[in-house]
């Protein structure tokens, strides 16, 4: 093997230790994440954890017994999903880095991957390539 191509390899292969390291630790964060909202009047907070699954649901005083049970299965819901969207938004802050240019994280963990998306892009990306 010549000299510089050695080298290129090396690089390269430094470069994929590096990005692994940086990716261990993002995971490592990501699997730590949670998030936590509470009601505006201080009654009920939940805790979600990076996938959005509720892991803590705190009811506060006595009022919440005093709620019909869709005024209080409502306040209930809206919490949990404003913790479940600022779970969202402290994923998307780890992981965005590591997604292709121009995928949206919150919108492939909403909706999944748009295949067709991400096959034309690749195809486009090699027929550039080529045509070079």
């Amino acid at each position: 093997m010549s000299a510089p191509l050695h080298n290129e390899m090396a690089e390269a292969l430094a470069q994929l230790r590096e990005q692994q390291s940086l990716i261990t630790d993002a995971v490592g964060k990501l699997s730590s994440t949670s998030a936590t909202a509470t009601s505006d009047d201080h009654m009920i907070e939940a805790t979600v954890d990076a996938q959005g699954k509720l892991t803590g649901l705190k009811l506060t005083g006595r009022r919440w017994r005093d709620l019909a049970p869709k005024e209080l299965a409502a306040k209930l819901v809206d919490v949990v999903n404003r913790a479940q969207d600022e779970a969202g938004r402290k994923s998307s802050e780890l992981v965005s880095a590591f997604l292709p240019q121009g995928m949206d994280f919150d919108k492939l963990r909403t909706a999944g991957p748009d295949i067709d998306a991400m096959f034309s892009a690749a195809l486009e990306s090699l027929d550039g390539k080529a045509g070079r």
